[in-house]
C-alpha cells in the first residue's frame, strides 16, 4: 500500500449498534501479477489481491464483504468502481470477490481472507493503428 500511514492510523472506524465495525482506511494498493502476452495486443489479464489478517484469527477480526449475502462466499461485483478513473490502456471486465476461511494445523480458529479477482482487457486500438496495420502494409 502507498500513502501516509499516520493518516491511516488516525482514520475513524464506524461502530454500528449490532457490533459491526466498518473501517475504511485511505490507501492506494498496488499489486503486480503474472501476465500472458500470447495474444498481445488482444490480451486479457487475470490478477488477484488477497486481504486478511496474519495477526488476529477470525474470532477477533471477521472479514466480511459489505455486499456478502447470507452464507454465500462469492460476491459477483466485488469492487465499487464508481470512483474508478477510466484507464486509457485497460478495460475492467469483471471484479468478483470471494471470502475464504482457512484452518491451520496449529490452531482451531479460522483465518478469513477476501480475494478480489480482476479480469482486465487491453484496449488494442493504439497497437492496431500504430503497429499491426503498418506491419501489414510493408
Amino acid at each position: 500500500a502507498d500513502g501516509n500511514y499516520e493518516v491511516t492510523i488516525m482514520t475513524k472506524a464506524v461502530l454500528h449498534f449490532s457490533g459491526r465495525v466498518v473501517w475504511n482506511p485511505p490507501a492506494i494498493y498496488k499489486s503486480s501479477c503474472e501476465i500472458d502476452v500470447e495474444f498481445f495486443p488482444f490480451d486479457e489479464q487475470k490478477c488477484f489481491m488477497k486481504f486478511g489478517s496474519w495477526t488476529y484469527d477470525g474470532y477477533m477480526v471477521d472479514l466480511r464483504h459489505i455486499n456478502q449475502k447470507g452464507s454465500s462466499s462469492e460476491i459477483e461485483i466485488g469492487m465499487d468502481l464508481q470512483e474508478y478513473y477510466i484507464s486509457t490502456e485497460w478495460d475492467v471486465m469483471t471484479a468478483p470477490a470471494v471470502r475464504n476461511e482457512k484452518y491451520y494445523p496449529c490452531c482451531e480458529e479460522p483465518y478469513p481472507d477476501i480475494i478480489f479477482y480482476l479480469t482486465l482487457r487491453r484496449k488494442s486500438l493504439f497497437y492496431t493503428v500504430n503497429v499491426i496495420i503498418p506491419c501489414v502494409g510493408i
